[in-house]
């Protein structure tokens, strides 16, 4: 399996020899890899694997118990959590509750780094949340309450929300795991779309090799490879990873691997009638 490099002096965040564990038991193993700035970096693997963890300890839900998390060189556990939330923003799987709050309210809670908590906002914080809501598509439901959204609306609103927050980082882990395809492609082209730095965790590997600029691949709490969407996405690591048979293509529209899984594969039958070739793993 493809490795890269590991760390980067020039990396805009990055974990050295990161490891964590609840309960006893070791989530995750003596991970280390670095996100340059202004890339989309994915993280894949199956169910357990770390992935949530993993993007836990990135932005200071849980401390990891060894190695250090770095943004621009500095440990991110001696900075200011108000600073880093300035630098940082999250969207995550399962949309919060925001009860009573418009659109529009729930927009405005990323001002909250910059102005705190109790602090109005002012003619320009407000142009810049009209123009974040509008930017989203949703600027004929900014009115609307926030819990009357459809899934795909509410992930919209909540990537509004990180705009207004202006981080130079933006976090998702598996928002689109619940959501329609067109919705799917929609989130992640829009969070593709803001320029800045993106790291994302994903449950499909033909949406994240196509919006991808480089990959991590977790497994049982480690790191088993890292590289561009054509280093990572292998017959190999889809057979030892995830457990799957497939052929892999390069799409026609952006040149990167493409996966067709096989279905009803069992390994002795499928080798015994078509032998080990090319086209299968």
């Amino acid at each position: 399996m493809s490795q890269a490099p590991k760390t980067s002096k020039s990396a805009l965040l990055a974990a050295e020899h990161l490891s964590w564990c609840t309960d006893g038991n070791l989530i995750l193993d003596d991970i280390s890899f670095a996100v340059e700035q202004g890339s989309f970096t994915g993280i894949l693997g199956p169910n357990g694997a770390g992935k949530s963890s993993l993007l836990r300890c990135l932005y200071r839900f849980v401390k990891p118990e060894q190695g250090m998390v770095s943004f621009e060189g500095h440990d991110i556990w001696q900075l200011n959590a108000n600073d880093y939330a300035k630098n940082v923003a999250v969207v995550l799987q399962e949309t919060p509750s925001h009860f009573n709050l418009t659109v529009h309210d729930v927009v405005a809670l990323g001002l909250i780094p910059h102005k705190g908590i109790f602090a109005r906002a002012n003619k320009t914080d407000d142009e810049k949340i009209i123009q974040a809501i509008a930017q989203v598509g949703l600027a004929h439901k900014d009115q609307q309450n926030f819990e009357h959204l459809s899934g795909g609306e509410k992930q919209r609103a909540l990537i509004a929300r990180a705009i207004v927050q202006s981080p130079r980082l933006l976090i998702m882990d598996e928002p689109t795991s619940h959501l329609d395809v067109r919705y799917q492609i929609q989130i992640m082209e829009l969070a593709k779309s803001l320029d800045i730095t993106v790291i994302a965790s994903f449950h499909d590997l033909n949406l994240a090799s196509a919006m991808c600029d480089n990959l991590l691949v977790l497994n049982q709490g480690q790191l088993v490879c890292q590289g561009t969407p054509a280093q990572v996405l292998t017959k190999e690591t889809l057979s030892e990873v995830f457990g799957v048979c497939a052929h892999i293509s390069e799409h026609h529209q952006h040149k990167v691997p493409h996966i067709s899984y096989y279905y009803g594969y069992i390994p002795d039958e499928h080798e015994h009638e078509h032998g080990k070739g090319e086209d299968h793993v």
